[in-house]
């Protein structure tokens, strides 16, 4: 994983969910969609790193904790995809292989 890659994909993830109330809802798919050559695991990794930096930039009081949490749940997610993608033996090596695996069996960060 590139450094510099990774903190473009952070930064936007952490934009793209303060945007508006509901960017927390599509900004794993677009995480897939505008990086999709980055190794499979860079995906949750920078929507860990984006809760974790609003964390840090919010007190507990602050509304967009909410957002943090939200993220993190996202990237819980990904983890049970990545799960489910290795036990039916699928290619696991790009996010695009993410958008493949939501094509195929499960459409929930499509639709999300």
């Amino acid at each position: 994983m590139a450094t510099e890659t990774i903190e473009q994909m952070t930064h936007f993830a952490i934009e793209h969910v303060l945007a508006n109330a509901n960017g927390w809802r599509s900004v794993v798919r677009e995480l897939v969609r505008l990086w999709p050559t980055v190794d499979i695991e860079d995906i949750p990794f920078a929507v860990v790193s984006a809760a974790a930096a609003i964390e840090g930039m919010f007190d507990q009081s602050s509304p967009s904790r909410k957002v943090s949490a939200r993220a993190y749940q996202m990237a819980a997610l990904l983890g049970t995809d990545m799960y489910a993608m290795r036990h039916l033996g699928l290619r696991m090596e790009t996010a695009q292989d993410l958008a493949s695996y939501w094509a195929d069996h499960d459409p929930y960060f499509l639709t999300l």
